[in-house]
């Protein structure tokens, strides 16, 4: 009797320290082969077996940014998200496609409507780790995994569990999934059929059923693992339809091609950029909020969609704290905002939406 309780105990400790192990090799995916990243040497910004980063441009970072945030404080740290859900809106996919829709989900995740195509962009609805329980959200998406709707195509702009997800991945059975360079290896890992996979590196495009989508470059790098380390590329997206051009900006510091994709392509009806989870540490690797609008002026925008907050708590501020200092940088400015509620139906240029943050009850906030 008292051998096989000393065995059940010993077959729950096992289980308990491997199902974060196995869980964690799962979620990693498969880097490419040597041979695979072979295919990529003729790239001027891929070398000695990894892709390369644009140099950044380093801006003064402000006083108030000089929050440090380090590994063990996002695992173990209370978090600074609301203390009650968010207001939010539950989107409605029944009808077919329309020609100048977005649906933000929360984070950097996103339901594009263009010319009758719909586009999903970095679906992410768990946990932004591969560890069970740790970086979890603080707020739900508007819209369950099991009731996404049929996509023309998938974009993702880079490997990081907050904007790749398996699980999301694997549900998705119809459209075509666009990638940076290196990232098809794990998609076909994951039971994804080549056939429904392009790699693509910057300023290279695909234009097929009267859409255009050009990846371009960030600041950032990749990795999803202690080894792998900028073995895949990270991308921005321009999209371009007989209606409008857009530019959806992946995790990048500020540098010289915001403006140099301005200047190239723009300029853009609108603009989606990253706002949240900086800290002096990632100064280089992430906007902060008033870089944000400067790189939307560097883009030549019409209106800003602010992405990559209102989900995770990644950094060491408050969750509102990025959203009220970008309204405060962009109201002198003639680009116009657009802070739609969480699958709230947005038609850039013809929505109003409003500071519905400043209505959740009880937020945790600290800011005026």
């Amino acid at each position: 009797m008292k051998k096989s309780v000393l065995l059940f105990s010993v077959f729950i400790l096992i289980g308990f320290f491997a199902f974060p192990f196995f869980s964690l090799i799962q979620e990693k995916g498969k880097s490419p082969s040597k041979k695979e990243l072979s295919s990529f040497q003729k790239l001027s910004y891929f070398k000695n077996g990894r892709f390369q980063s644009p140099k950044p441009m380093p801006l003064p970072v402000k006083k108030e940014y000089s929050d440090k945030v380090s590994l063990l404080k996002l695992l173990l740290s209370d978090s600074h998200g609301p203390k009650k859900p968010i207001k939010m809106q539950k989107p409605d996919f029944s009808q077919q496609p329309e020609n100048n829709t977005v649906y933000w989900l929360g984070h950097s995740s996103a339901i594009l409507e263009l010319s009758g195509l719909r586009i999903g962009i970095d679906l992410v609805f768990d946990n932004a780790s591969p560890v069970p329980r740790t970086v979890k959200r603080y707020q739900e998406a508007p819209i369950k995994r099991q009731n996404l709707p049929e996509f023309d195509y998938i974009l993702i702009t880079h490997n990081h569990y907050d904007h790749l997800e398996r699980k999301t991945v694997q549900s998705i059975k119809k459209g075509h999934f666009i990638v940076p360079y290196g990232m098809k290896t794990t998609l076909i890992h994951w039971g994804i059929s080549p056939d429904r996979i392009t790699e693509t590196g910057w300023r290279e495009t695909l234009e097929e059923n009267g859409i255009k989508i050009t990846a371009t470059e960030g600041v950032h790098y990749s990795s999803r693992g202690l080894f792998d380390r900028n073995k895949s590329l990270w991308n921005s997206y321009i999209i371009e339809t007989p209606h409008q051009k857009i530019f959806w900006g992946g995790d990048s510091g500020y540098g010289r091609h915001f403006s140099e994709i301005g200047e190239k392509f723009g300029p853009f009806d609108w603009v989606a950029l990253e706002i949240d989870a900086w800290n002096k540490d990632w100064s280089t690797i992430h906007l902060f909020p008033d870089q944000a609008v400067r790189a939307a002026r560097d883009l030549k925008a019409k209106r800003l969609l602010p992405i990559h907050w209102g989900a995770y708590d990644l950094a060491w501020h408050q969750w509102d704290v990025s959203i009220r200092k970008v309204v405060e940088e962009i109201k002198n400015s003639a680009i116009e905002l657009m802070t739609p509620e969480m699958g709230q139906k947005l038609i850039p240029g013809v929505t109003k939406t409003s500071h519905w943050w400043k209505e959740s009850p009880e937020t945790g906030t600290n800011t005026p």
